[in-house]
């Protein structure tokens, strides 16, 4: 072996990504295989100068005497191997990963961290990717040559390192370069980043991890204001590391249903539940194995659905929850920590070090340096400061918003306002604790600081769940005669700490936190107004509900479905309202325009309850068209549910409706949805003569979406009939007519059915790019649905290739997607044939089963791009 070089040098790793799967899969041509593999990786290596120290099995492991001679190489070898015929189910994709450093060496190899780090890098990749250490990233930045780009991909934690590394992904022209996020020891989370420090409370946070490490369910309890979720938040933030499957902050404040408790939570884990299955079930089964902490904060306005807890906690071991709440949960297991007021000053000892060091005056001193940078504690004002604390109990919202007013006011001036305001309303609501009733004090002396026109807009916005806009606020909390600047307004409650700003992806909103919200509620309820707002919010998200269902469909669907999901919870706020007060004209209309909603993001379950309250209220009783409307959305989420009974008879009324009332276009729409029914009891000739009428009403209306439905749905029909020309020809008729009017849900409807009939065709070709098309389609939207379908089609275009290992691991991660799911539509029959049959045939059993339980493994997002791989 040539002479090891010493000094600074590039470590260069890789692999051949799946090469077990690989070698399972191709049998006695891996030889082959790994032999043009690694003629290819050691012919980069040698002609960019570095020296290929050894191989094991498929990884090579190289060094360069520099950085630019490495990359040199990488880019290369990944060329070389990108454009080498390897056989159709053999090809190969290699990971690399590069790291500068300290050639040390030992004995015939080379020792020490550097060595380390190249080859942790290299094992975050993925197939075709190359990875570089920020040092070596450094060293080649300027030097690139053509083609070639680098990509930051941000710090990374890798295993055994104790310092994350900023990882670089090297872009080589003509290759693939977008990847899924490389296999770092990044703890998934939802935990949002503080915008405050955090004061004291270090025994505290210390005695919350110790307490998880027993049963699985820790309460912090105490008054509002307390800190409960302050607290659980910082704890939860130095968990990360402990929790391997996650640490998610589940918002319990904007909702009054118990029951949707299991949907809020699989809503912050990106757990979709669709099928007859309830959420509560999907998440029983999906975290049964998980490492994880979920924090569950403001339970207290929920407490009936505890049994939700223990549920969760019986079918999942290795699950921790923390919850906030005013009282406990009194569920079996369940250790509670009330969370005491911060620390205050001894006042029968001064010391004005030491009190300025007490957590209750740190936490004054820090907000409000906040609001004025000069800001300090001094000999002069600690007593004020202390006395301050201790009037408020050393509630840590209550100090806040005392601290917010030092831009106006001295401290000693807010000491003599707050006693006078105290003093003047003691003895509230006897069946308030003490503290609640100090907090409600201090935060109504912050309210009546502002002048009457931000009171009113202060009382009306607490009517919002989950936040709002500057057009929501516009639209609900302003009345004639009390508009405003809304921006300046906002802007003054934001500073006052009665509002807070949240960025996101759907842009600024605002929000309150709970207890003042609280508050805010009873003022609104004190001035006679709650009714009024009530409306005006229900008006506008009703509104903004119908303005959205047209798009659900559209090429610009995603947008419009990521603003519903963030609205949820005031729609799910105007629902409440109209089934309350029996608004059943309202309630049928937001149904009608938010079904498809609910189905695309994974809440049929919820919105399926939603209906039928709706519906059984007396005042949508009255056969008209809203009536038609809602009562067809129940059907269509009883059908993706499979409960076909249902579907058929909220089919069959919404079509009687229409008739009686002679509105042609709901008559239309009404005759389509009634074809489904025979279609899957397999009554064809029913069916058709169902469809060709609707067709026909279509046709005369000119709606064109209603004729590119039907030719999908005849596509369907006369493929199970047997007559392939006849369906092809409908479902390319389908597919063009979609795409010409922009309908991005029925174009995805349209590529299955094509695809299917161009495989069953033996039209290989075509079905590949059918289902390609459709997998980007519906992974964009999240709809797991469309995704098992496209698994389906996968699967059954690797068993007519011969590819049964890759058929049945895609079945099996379908069928995975269908549990989570908890079924789908269409009903088997419509499905390919179970692929491991023919896969047994081949193989074996024990084979069939290995690459089944490989496919039921895989996430939804190994998935997806496994099947790309596969089109």
């Amino acid at each position: 072996m040539a002479e090891l070089p010493s000094g600074t040098v590039t470590f260069f790793f890789t692999d051949i990504e799946g090469s077990t799967r690989l070698l399972q899969a191709i049998g006695g041509r891996w030889q082959g295989v790994v032999e043009d593999h690694n003629r290819i990786l050691r012919g980069a290596i040698r002609a960019a100068g570095g020296l290929d120290l050894r191989t094991e099995g498929d990884a090579f492991f190289a060094v360069f005497r520099s950085a630019p001679a490495a990359v040199t190489a990488a880019a290369e070898a990944q060329r070389a191997l990108a454009s080498h015929p390897w056989p159709p189910d053999a090809t190969v994709r290699v990971r690399m990963g590069m790291h500068t450093g300290e050639g040390t060496i030992g004995g015939d190899d080379y020792v020490g961290l550097d060595v380390h780090r190249a080859a942790r890098i290299a094992a975050t990749g993925h197939g075709g990717q190359v990875l570089l250490s920020s040092t070596t990233a450094q060293l080649v930045r300027h030097g690139l040559g053509d083609g070639l780009a680098l990509r930051d991909l941000g710090p990374h934690r890798l295993k055994d390192l104790a310092r994350p590394e900023r990882i670089f992904q090297l872009d080589v022209h003509g290759l693939p370069a977008d990847f899924p996020p490389i296999r770092s020891l990044e703890t998934p989370t939802n935990l949002p980043a503080q915008r405050t420090s955090f004061v004291g409370r270090d025994t505290e946070v210390a005695r919350v991890k110790e307490l998880l490490k027993g049963p699985g369910l820790l309460t912090l309890t105490g008054p509002g204001g307390s800190g409960k979720t302050r607290l659980a938040l910082q704890a939860a933030e130095a968990l990360l590391d402990d929790y391997r499957d996650g640490v998610f902050l589940i918002e319990l404040a904007p909702i009054s249903d118990p029951l949707l408790i299991p949907a809020s939570i699989a809503d912050a884990m990106s757990i979709r539940a669709e099928g007859r299955r309830s959420v509560l079930d999907t998440l029983r089964e999906q975290l049964r194995d998980r490492e994880a902490l979920l924090v569950l904060d403001n339970f207290e306005h929920v407490i009936e659905g505890a049994i939700v807890v223990s549920s969760l906690l019986e079918a999942a071991p290795k699950l921790r929850i923390l919850v906030t709440s005013r009282e406990p949960l009194h569920v079996a297991g369940e250790q509670e920590l009330p969370v005491p007021p911060l620390e205050l000053p001894d006042e029968n000892h001064f010391d004005w070090m030491a009190w300025a060091r007490s957590e209750a005056v740190a936490l004054f001193a820090d907000r409000a340096a906040a609001v004025d940078p000069t800001f300090e504690v001094t000999h002069a004002n600690v007593t004020a400061i202390a006395d301050l604390a201790r009037r408020l109990d050393g509630l840590p919202l209550a100090i806040e918003l005392a601290a917010s007013r030092v831009k106006l006011l001295s401290s000693q001036e807010i000491l003599e306002r707050l006693g006078r305001r105290l003093d003047l309303l003691t003895g509230g609501p006897i069946d308030l604790p003490a503290r609640q009733r100090t907090l409600r004090e201090a935060i109504a002396w912050s309210y009546e600081l502002l002048d009457e026109g931000e009171r009113t807009w202060f009382r009306r916005l607490s009517v919002f769940a989950g936040g709002w806009t500057l057009e929501s606020a516009e639209a609900v909390a302003s009345s004639a005669g009390q508009g405003g600047d809304v921006v300046g307004i906002l802007g003054s409650l934001v500073d006052k700490s009665l509002a807070r700003r949240m960025r996101g992806e759907a842009g600024t909103r605002f929000g309150m936190l709970e207890t003042i919200r609280e508050f805010g509620r009873e003022q609104l309820d004190a001035a006679g107004e709650t009714e009024a707002v009530r409306e005006r919010h229900t008006g506008y998200f009703l509104e903004l509900a119908e303005r959205a269902e047209p798009h659900l469909r559209r090429v610009e669907q995603k947008e419009w479905l990521d603003r519903l999901e963030v609205e949820h919870d005031n729609l799910r706020l105007a629902l409440r309202w109209a089934i309350d007060t029996d608004r059943g004209s309202e309630g049928l209309r937001m149904i009608a325009a938010l079904w498809r909603f609910w189905h695309l993001h994974g809440h049929l379950d919820e919105g399926r309850r939603w209906a039928d309250d709706v519906l059984a209220l007396p005042s949508a009783s009255d056969r008209d068209v809203h009536r038609a409307r809602g009562v067809s959305a129940l059907g269509s989420l009883a059908y993706w549910q499979e409960d076909f009974p249902v579907t058929r008879k909220c089919y069959e009324e919404s079509l009687d409706i229409a008739r009686e009332l002679g509105d042609s276009t709901l008559e239309a729409e009404g005759l389509y949805n009634m074809a489904y029914p025979p279609a899957y009891e397999q009554d064809f000739d029913s069916a058709i003569e169902t469809i060709k009428e609707a067709r026909a009403l279509f046709e005369e209306l000119g709606i064109e979406r209603g004729l590119a439905d039907t030719e999908w749905l005849l596509a369907i029909v006369a493929r199970l009939d047997g007559d392939r020309p006849r369906a092809r020809a409908l479902a390319e008729e389908s597919l063009e007519r979609h795409r010409r009017i922009g309908d991005r849900f029925g174009t995805s409807d349209a590529l299955h059915v094509l695809g299917r009939i161009a495989l069953e065709q033996g039209d290989l070709e075509t079905a590949g790019r059918c289902y390609l098309e459709a997998l980007e389609y519906d992974e964009v939207v999240g709809n797991q649905t469309g995704i098992g379908i496209v698994l389906d089609n996968l699967a059954a275009k690797a068993s007519a290739e011969g590819r049964h290992l890759d058929a049945v691991r895609l079945a099996g991660a379908s069928e995975r997607i269908k549990v989570a799911a908890g079924g789908h539509a269409p009903p088997e029959f419509i499905d390919f044939r179970d692929p491991r049959d023919a896969a047994r045939e081949a193989l074996g059993q024990a084979a069939v089963k290995a690459a089944w339980d490989e496919g039921q493994e895989m996430t939804l997002e190994q998935a997806v791009e496994y099947a790309r791989r596969e089109i």
